[in-house]
């Protein structure tokens, strides 16, 4: 962890609560979203939150915030997990690759840790791309079989 960046515990868990935010109440600015946040517990600033919606893909639409595919953060997260995940690929025998929809491997990577799938050591996303930590080979062709 460099000193500008904040552990991940906290962000994804900020990242979840700003994700359910957006699908009970219209929130058509950033401080809106800080002071939301705040009344649910946390803590955050109006930085981290332009970072995050940077990172969750989310646009202004209608004069609100929403998620890309808005339908899909409302399904279980296996559902909207496997319909964000294009294509999946070992890459050694303890990580596998997960391409995504543009702007939706933050939203993948959430996912896959919010499910606690056994054999999951971690996650790291970026624009299209989640790579998983796996704890052994058979983890990572077990994850391979959940995408498929």
């Amino acid at each position: 962890m460099n000193i500008y960046s904040e552990p991940a515990g906290p962000k994804r868990r900020r990242q979840a609560a700003l994700l359910e935010l957006l699908q009970a109440e219209p929130l058509a600015t950033q401080q809106e979203i800080v002071r939301a946040l705040r009344r649910k517990g946390v803590r955050s600033t109006q930085v981290s939150v332009s970072r995050d919606i940077a990172e969750l893909g989310l646009a202004k639409t209608g004069g609100r915030y929403q998620a890309p595919s808005s339908s899909d953060a409302s399904l279980d997260p296996r559902s909207s997990l496997r319909a964000m995940v294009r294509s999946a690929a070992p890459a050694g025998p303890n990580l596998v690759v997960a391409r995504c929809s543009p702007g939706a491997a933050p939203r993948a990577a959430l996912a896959v840790d919010e499910l606690r799938l056994e054999g999951i050591v971690g996650t790291i996303a970026g624009d299209d791309t989640v790579f998983v930590a796996v704890a052994s080979k058979a983890d990572g062709e077990r994850l391979l079989r959940f995408f498929r």
